[in-house]
């Protein structure tokens, strides 16, 4: 589904990315481990089209990303929920949500100038927050809350659900437990391999990078803006090297 092929990316004369290359097939989860600074963050901001890339290939589908703006990669299929969550703490849980919703919403001129398009949208943004409010039904009660005063929790099951609101094909996730308790961190995992079962893809950044590959089919290892190791969870958390290079022990 995904395909990144030799990104390259560049702050100022830094070269944060060196021709990364990796996939993620339909209905996997795949998680990317690697130090602070190793570049991951900025592997999703370039997929998302937060960040151009110098150099290099992304693909949706086979759909080129490179060089569109965000809100066209959105449209096209990627939802991203970024580290820190940066929801709008100052608007309610539903029009966080119905902002997450926005690409549903608008359309070609035809669309808009259309009673039947106009409906089917509308449609669309009612079945997208109906699906939403079923993973998270915290969010339904807590609809005309302000976002800001929701707990740490339910401020990233908003984030997910916001992403989920454009039914992207793929999620990126980059850090969704920082500041969570280990209880919360588990239900958040078991929510992703619940999406996956429904048919969300996901590339995931996790702190947990033990607990991250146990739910993942693949994982790949960065440093220093590049892939240095890949495989199944098995044949990662399997090598020894690797382990006490990048999770600081050896897998019991």
């Amino acid at each position: 589904m995904l395909s990144v092929e030799g990104a390259t990316v560049y702050y100022g004369r830094v070269r944060a990315l060196r021709e990364v290359s990796l996939k993620v097939d339909d209905g996997e989860i795949v998680t990317l481990i690697g130090a602070n600074g190793a570049g991951k963050t900025t592997l999703l901001n370039a997929i998302a089209g937060v960040m151009p890339l110098t150099s290099g290939q992304v693909s949706l589908d086979g759909k080129p990303l490179s060089g569109l703006p965000a809100h066209e990669v959105v449209r096209i299929g990627v939802g991203y929920v970024p580290e820190g969550r940066q929801i709008f703490g100052s608007l309610s849980v539903l029009d966080n949500l119905m902002l997450g919703g926005y690409s549903r919403n608008i359309g070609s001129w035809l669309d808009l100038l259309s009673p039947l398009g106009r409906f089917a949208r509308r449609s669309q943004v009612k079945n997208g927050l109906q699906n939403v409010h079923r993973l998270f039904p915290i969010l339904k009660e807590r609809s005309k809350q302000r976002a800001g005063s929701l707990s740490g929790g339910e401020q990233q099951m908003l984030a997910i659900g916001r992403a989920l609101m454009s039914s992207p094909k793929i999620l990126l996730l980059d850090e969704p437990s920082l500041g969570l308790a280990p209880n919360l961190t588990r239900e958040l995992l078991h929510l992703l391999v619940r999406l996956r079962q429904e048919g969300v893809t996901i590339l995931l950044i996790e702190q947990d990078a033990m607990a991250a590959l146990r739910i993942a089919n693949r994982g790949y290892v960065m440093e220093r803006g590049r892939i240095v190791a890949e495989g199944t969870d098995g044949e990662l958390l399997g090598n020894d090297r690797l382990m006490r290079a990048y999770l600081g022990g050896v897998v019991a």
